[in-house]
């Protein structure tokens, strides 16, 4: 998939943490999606934010809080992405590299 970072670092600066973590979180669904068509994304909003990945049975969670959210938000354009898939990428989540950019944006 590929992602422009302009039009990311335009988002950044110019939406709510709300609807900026929306946004990433519909990115990271259509790549997952691009690997497996059976992956789904649910981020929900409690005292913090949610984001869980499913895959049939297997499911990967963690939660961002508004202040954290807002510090990556002001950091990069891809800072909260670079959060997301290192989590999870530590619980075991499998990368694929290969077609488009995305992925090269948000792991070095």
């Amino acid at each position: 998939m590929n992602v422009s970072g302009f039009i990311r670092g335009y988002m950044s600066k110019n939406m709510t943490g709300e609807t900026f973590f929306m946004k990433v979180a519909d990115t990271i669904e259509k790549q997952l999606q691009e690997w497996d068509p059976t992956y789904h994304v649910l981020l929900l909003k409690f005292k913090d934010y949610v984001l869980i990945v499913q895959k049939g049975e297997t499911s990967y969670e963690l939660t961002i809080s508004e202040q954290e959210l807002a510090q990556h938000q002001s950091r990069s354009p891809f800072s909260l992405d670079h959060k997301i898939w290192c989590v999870l990428q530590q619980e075991g989540l499998q990368i694929v590299k290969g077609k488009g950019n995305y992925i090269d944006h948000c792991i070095s």
